[in-house]
């Protein structure tokens, strides 16, 4: 593909970009929306968690690294998805 051929493309995909963008926000202020919910019925800071974004949301973790820690007096294990599974 020459650079003529890759502007014009990328005309052609900006809107579809600036799209995914959007949606992508939508999605994340709902999601923080319910981290916030999760917090306040459940009395923990916790949040979703992800890896690589090709595997989606890994599960569900505190959002104190140290509270993590299996040594550490307190300790909330990491949630992960394969566990909401069964």
């Amino acid at each position: 593909m020459n650079k003529a051929e890759k502007k014009k493309w990328i005309r052609k995909l900006r809107p579809f970009w600036k799209n995914r963008k959007l949606h992508y926000s939508i999605f994340r202020q709902a999601e923080f929306a319910l981290e916030k919910k999760m917090k306040k019925e459940l009395g923990e800071d916790l949040e979703f968690f992800y890896g690589d974004m090709h595997e989606g949301c890994l599960g569900i973790g505190h959002t104190d690294y140290n509270r993590r820690n299996s040594k550490k007096k307190g300790y909330f294990p990491l949630f992960q998805n394969s566990e909401f599974m069964r």
